[in-house]
């Protein structure tokens, strides 16, 4: 399993709620979490770039995060798509996009953290 101390994981999500929430079972994991509310404040964030993985709710306030997705990928950052809508026509444009639909339950949020973690692992050995 992998280690998760000094990992830190960018959350972008519209509903406070949902992020406290995230945010919590996220922590609970051993992980620093960086939460963003808005599609301005999460590419704030990615030029940043202090994270190791990234969980993007695609719909933020009526904007796409379509941007946030296209630069995650660009820079070959673990992530993962997290929405209650179908993200079908997402998948089609960037293959291999990990999606989890909502509502997610704990244990699948952690297992999907996971999974990114261990894509971040490989990547940087």
């Amino acid at each position: 399993m992998t280690a998760t101390a000094h990992k830190r994981v960018l959350v972008v999500e519209d509903d406070p709620l949902v992020a406290m929430v995230m945010e919590d079972v996220l922590r609970r994991m051993g992980l620093e979490v960086l939460v963003n509310h808005s599609l301005t404040a999460a590419l704030d964030e990615l030029e940043l770039g202090d994270f190791d993985v990234a969980l993007i709710d695609m719909g933020l306030r009526g904007e796409s995060a379509r941007p946030l997705v296209q630069k995650l990928t660009s820079t070959a950052t673990p992530f993962a798509v997290v929405s209650g809508a179908d993200q079908s026509a997402l998948k089609a444009e960037f293959p291999g996009v990990l999606v989890a639909m909502k509502p997610l339950g704990v244990k699948a949020l952690e297992d999907v953290v996971r999974q990114l973690l261990e894509r971040a692992e490989a990547a940087a050995s």
